[in-house]
């Protein structure tokens, strides 16, 4: 029996609801998915429905409609009483392909599409469409799947990229079946019990986050050498390991590898796992970051370029300088070895912290200006907690100190220090911040020493009143906790909201196809009215080529990546139909432009605007209605 996903699930109920026909179009922009997506969706459950006689047909217009409507009662209980696959979505299952592959990649085993049809309970067509998918994702690691001889398929690519590649896949899928079976045999409570002694004789902190990645990273090593998996490195590359702190860290972890456990790794094991370290996110620095003279140089050309263009001054701040430097140290490094890092808060710190991204962006530009490297929107993300702390220290006012506290991030020295200065700048010195703690470092003789502990994580070890549960990107009612447990703002006035808007700057009945033609039409017309300059127009296209400016409910907000003298303004354009942004459908997008002698406006206009968006009547108004003098009703109204 063929199964079927949840979105094919819902693909029925809406064919069900329409009987006279929908279009591939329709149920794409319902479920938020491609057409492409649709399509494939489509074709699982016509497999589905074929079981049963029930067939999904289509006129010349590809009006979509489910035959023989009257069997669907009949069948339908059936049908879905059967969708019990642990493989609902189509990227499970192209994940299911990945992690398969990856897991023959240890022994050179090869499997066929027909065999791997029959494992996920798929026809050999809707495999086909998902290799497709599969073979894409792997492209961003350097890997193909091809074809091995008569025997079937397998990954191939460098011994590196595969081994990052599996590191990803348990990370963020966490599947549980493919962790397993790569380590099967790998001693993991030992691993990391050496790895975690060693860091402490060494002095080297890391957060829980990075530590569990080294823990991973050595197994895979361990696992790899094992299978006969080498890997190995040009002697420039070695030459420039053997010079840091950590490569003699990494040696301290292979020869205890060997004390204990009888494995004796190559060399090479032993610059693979410097490498890890020198790319992980590390609470302080223990070697010589700070004092790399062309990461210096960087930051200041960034915070003069912040300054240039935003006109806010960080040049004194020596917490940013040293935070930012440590930081583009260790982020330059794992772009150097082409070491991705996931960023799980990305969206969070896009949409609550957008001044501070739009800091990070400008970080990226400049680095990729001067040393033609290009950093990620993830990497961006790290970035911009840096920036937003030091936004918040400009308003740090003095008080009484009161209670001591520990604060414990298992994220990475950006976020322990956003959590630090905002608490500090809530409760001023009401609170004495002590320490900067990973989750397995906290005892309970540390916790007698403090009043209380501000965690993101679970002290699965610590049993205390005093620990207090806290968000890594803190809201109100963090701190209405805090304030609870331990003892007993950005606004806009509506007039200013309204000066962004102007008629003239409201477009309706617009087809376009692709976002370029969106942000080409909406910044021409700009800079016809002189509201932008030519250099602010190809910002607008350096930002979104950065990280896209898509929010979700039909909506994106591009802007310039420089604020000059110009006007301060917001356009609007309603395009007849959605079109695929990046990874969502559009069909409203905002032009946001803020004239840098009011940056402080940028910040409280951008969070408006995103709130007026995610309620989803207002986008549904606007689209509906497409009245600009309703939309600005509705949009101050959302403030009351």
């Amino acid at each position: 029996m063929i199964k079927i996903n949840k979105r094919s699930e819902k693909i029925f109920n809406i064919l069900k609801s329409n009987p006279g026909g929908t279009t591939i179009s329709y149920l794409s922009r319902q479920l938020g998915v491609s057409s492409r997506t649709i399509r494939s969706d489509m074709k699982l459950l016509q497999e589905a429905l074929n079981c049963y006689g029930v067939e999904i047909t289509s006129n010349p217009s590809k009006c979509y409609k489910i035959s023989n409507l009257k069997k669907i009662s009949s069948i339908e209980h059936t049908l879905f009483q059967e969708n019990d696959s642990s493989m609902e979505s189509s990227q499970q299952r192209v994940n299911y392909i990945i992690c398969r592959l990856l897991e023959n990649s240890f022994s050179d085993a090869s499997v066929t599409q027909a065999d791997l049809a029959d494992e996920m309970f798929i026809s050999l067509s809707t495999l086909k469409s998902h290799l497709n998918e599969a073979k894409a994702d792997l492209k961003k690691y350097d890997l193909k799947i091809v074809q091995y001889k008569n025997k079937g398929i397998k990954i191939v690519g460098s011994e590196i990229k595969l081994r990052y590649c599996i590191s990803e896949y348990m990370n963020v899928y966490t599947m549980n079946t493919f962790y397993q079976k790569i380590f099967s045999d790998v001693n993991l409570i030992t691993l990391d019990r050496i790895i975690r002694k060693i860091l402490q004789e060494k002095n080297l902190q890391l957060t829980d986050d990075a530590k569990e990645n080294l823990c991973i990273h050595t197994a895979i090593a361990v696992q790899r050498f094992k299978c006969n998996k080498n890997i190995s490195y040009p002697a420039s590359v070695t030459n420039r390991i053997e010079k840091t702190f950590e490569y003699t860290v990494g040696k301290e972890i292979v020869e205890q590898i060997y004390v204990q456990l009888g494995i004796d790794l190559s060399c090479a094991e032993v610059y693979y796992i410097t490498q890890c370290l020198l790319a992980s996110k590390k609470i302080f620095d223990t070697g010589e970051a700070t004092d790399n003279a062309h990461v210096k140089e960087l930051v200041n050309i960034i915070l003069q370029e912040i300054r240039d263009n935003l006109s806010i001054d960080f040049t004194n701040d020596e917490y940013l300088l040293d935070g930012l430097t440590l930081h583009l140290n260790i982020a330059l490094t794992r772009i150097q070895f082409q070491m991705n890092i996931r960023n799980e808060l990305l969206e969070t710190i896009k949409n609550d912290y957008p001044l501070a991204f739009q800091m990070g962006v400008i970080a990226g530009n400049v680095v990729q200006k001067y040393d033609n490297i290009k950093i990620n929107e993830n990497e961006i993300g790290y970035i911009a907690l840096h920036f937003g702390a030091a936004i918040s220290r400009k308003g740090i006012k003095e008080t009484v100190k009161s209670k001591k506290i520990i604060i414990v991030c298992s994220s990475g020295l950006g976020m322990s220090v956003l959590l630090k200065t905002k608490i500090e700048e809530h409760f001023h010195k009401r609170l004495d911040i002590v320490k900067l703690l990973p989750g397995y470092e906290v005892t309970d003789s540390i916790v007698d020493k403090v009043d209380f502990v501000l965690t993101t994580v679970p002290l699965k070890n610590i049993d205390s009143s005093k620990v207090i549960k806290i968000n890594h990107i803190l809201r109100p009612d963090d701190f209405e906790t805090i304030e609870n447990r331990i003892f007993k703002e950005n606004f806009i006035d509506k007039e200013e909201m309204k000066k962004f808007f102007d008629e003239s700057n409201f477009y309706i009945d617009k087809d376009f196809n692709t976002k370029e033609e969106c942000i080409e039409f909406l910044t021409s017309e700009a800079v016809s009215k002189n509201m932008l300059t030519e250099k602010a127009k190809q910002s607008v296209f350096e930002r979104e080529e950065m990280s896209s400016t898509e929010i979700g409910h039909l909506a994106a907000i591009p802007h310039t990546l420089y604020n000059e003298q110009g006007k301060s303004f917001i356009s609007i354009l309603v395009l007849n139909k959605p079109i695929l942004w990046n990874e969502f459908f559009v069909q409203v997008v905002f032009l946001m432009n803020v004239n840098k002698n009011k940056v402080n406006l940028w910040k409280p206009m951008f969070l408006n605007l995103f709130n007026y968006i995610k309620k989803k009547k207002g986008i549904d108004s606007l689209l509906k209605n497409r009245s600009y003098s309703l939309f600005i009703k509705e949009f101050i109204d959302t403030f009351d």
